[in-house]
């Protein structure tokens, strides 16, 4: 999300832009379904930090999902209203704030400047894990609370037998 068309990232870091630094997602979904790609985003990161992750603060540290489609908005709400118990049982107390749009264009997306692409990857940095991962587990997506006629999505379960509580994975 953001008002500003293609800002710099300090422009971003500024947080006049509305905007937040996102990774854009491009999959087959002949191999995995959208709830798939959700398993891992809410297990690797602690979404009731609001402004931030970890030490990072700022509106650009949200946590935030970006649907493209009325089927995946429908698909993330219903995962992270799922995930809010297991967090709060994993200790958590705070309420899941993830930012989750209306869907967005793909040209909605804009990419970095060369020198803050890949930067954890980069001579120099900090390398540091800033997203706190709660520990809590996504529950399936059998279990969720759909909209009458949404049907729970077909998964992998090569993705759904593991957790993702850290700041790297395979």
């Amino acid at each position: 999300g953001g008002f500003t068309a293609n800002p710099a990232y300090k422009e971003v870091c500024s947080g006049r832009t509305g905007h937040n630094e996102a990774i854009r997602v491009v999959w087959d979904p002949a191999k995995l379904s959208f709830a798939d790609l959700l398993k891992p985003f809410w297990e690797s990161h602690n979404p009731t930090q609001g402004m931030g992750q970890g030490n990072d603060r700022g509106t650009q540290y949200r946590s935030g999902i970006y649907p493209s489609t009325q089927a995946q908005k429908t698909i993330a709400l219903a995962s992270r209203d799922a995930f809010q118990g297991p967090t709060h049982s994993a200790g958590e107390e705070r309420k899941v704030t993830t930012e989750i749009t209306d869907p967005v264009a793909a040209d909605d997306f804009f990419y970095a400047e060369d020198y803050h692409q890949q930067y954890l990857d980069k001579p120099g940095n900090r390398q540091y894990c800033g997203a706190d991962p709660t520990g809590a587990e996504l529950p399936a997506p059998s279990t969720w609370a759909l909209p009458e006629g949404v049907e729970a999505p077909v998964v992998s379960a090569a993705v759904w037998e593991d957790t993702y509580a850290g700041c790297a994975f395979r």
